[in-house]
């Protein structure tokens, strides 16, 4: 009895003392962020659910490079996760179809995107999958807006001749071609700085990320334009997660909690958007608010958008998504 108690011992002295799997998340998002807040939420549930044998060290705010770096690091393996926007995966991965989701007013509401983006949860896993990605679970940047150091966006007209900076991928720079203006891509940690010294007139952000970052302070107007839809995910390396046992793979895809991760990560981000865009005007940023004529007028100009668009990501996609798109406003009828 004596033995038997002291094996059963020994074997609880060495599971105890293993060292949990350690998970380095790297993403540019900002700390003290509500994007934050929303991966602390599931970090929280994958580490409870693995019953501790899993613990992540998160890098936020670019300490380990742009996203599209970090990106190509997590699909090799030496990065083993991390939170990143939708266009930045495409462009680090060549995953033309990926744009699709931020193609310029292509959504009416945060309902109809969340709608879309979790009907095509299943099929984009299989995407990223065969790039080196599990897709775990989506999140949202938000609403992407104009913010300009001398002059305010109003109409299409305005964007001609300014240097605005661009995100890192195909669709971004295309659309500000297509508005006049000249795209300066540039990642996410080396823009304050693009900003400062003049490299740029102006870019375009949500305003939590524009608070969250310092860009706001450089500018003096912010139009709400909200023509581009930006969605986010947090994935993880593929070579990393097959080397997993099973209950810790379960306990990182939490799928049964994904839904309800989803929604207050996405809910968080909302909140804060719609009171900081509310400070703005102490900060003396004057912000613009576009007519529907006014709207309507960049919803026209950027259609030839989606005619360069479709070349690079392919008809079949973006006739998938309108038919989400069109079943969604169907059932809102």
């Amino acid at each position: 009895m004596k033995k038997i108690f002291l094996i059963a011992f020994i074997s609880f002295v060495l599971t105890s003392s293993q060292d949990p799997i350690r998970v380095r998340f790297g993403s540019v998002i900002p700390k003290d962020s509500p994007w934050e807040e929303g991966i602390n939420a599931y970090i929280k549930n994958a580490e409870t659910k693995s019953g501790g044998k899993v613990k992540f060290k998160t890098y936020l705010g670019g300490q380990l490079g742009g996203e599209v770096e970090m990106i190509k690091s997590v699909a090799m393996g030496s990065l083993d996760a991390g939170a990143f926007t939708v266009a930045a995966i495409s462009e680090a991965l060549s995953i033309p179809q990926l744009q699709v989701f931020e193609m310029p007013f292509l959504f009416n509401s945060d309902e109809e995107a969340d709608y879309v983006m979790d009907q095509m949860f299943d099929v984009m896993s299989d995407v990223f999958a065969k790039k080196g990605l599990v897709l775990v679970m989506w999140g949202t940047n938000g609403w992407r807006s104009f913010g300009t150091k001398t002059k305010p966006v109003l109409s299409p007209a305005d964007l001609k001749g300014l240097k605005m900076r661009s995100q890192e991928s195909d669709v971004y720079i295309n659309f500000y071609k297509t508005m006049g203006a000249t795209p300066v891509p540039i990642s996410t940690p080396d823009v304050l700085v693009a900003l400062k010294t003049g490299m740029v007139d102006g870019y375009d952000q949500t305003p939590v990320f524009s608070l969250s970052t310092g860009w706001i302070n450089t500018v003096k107007h912010f139009t709400l334009t909200k023509h581009i839809y930006q969605p986010g995910c947090i994935v993880f390396s593929k070579k990393y997660f097959d080397k997993l046992s099973s209950d810790v793979q379960q306990a990182i895809l939490s799928k049964n909690e994904r839904a309800a991760l989803q929604k207050n990560s996405r809910e968080l981000i909302r909140k804060d958007d719609a009171y900081i865009l509310s400070t703005f005007p102490d900060m003396e940023i004057k912000v613009h608010n576009l007519t529907e004529a006014q709207r309507e007028a960049f919803k026209k100009a950027s259609a030839p958008v989606y005619t360069t668009m479709e070349a690079k990501m392919g008809k079949s996609v973006i006739n998938v998504v309108n038919a989400h798109i069109r079943k969604f406003r169907e059932g809102k009828k």
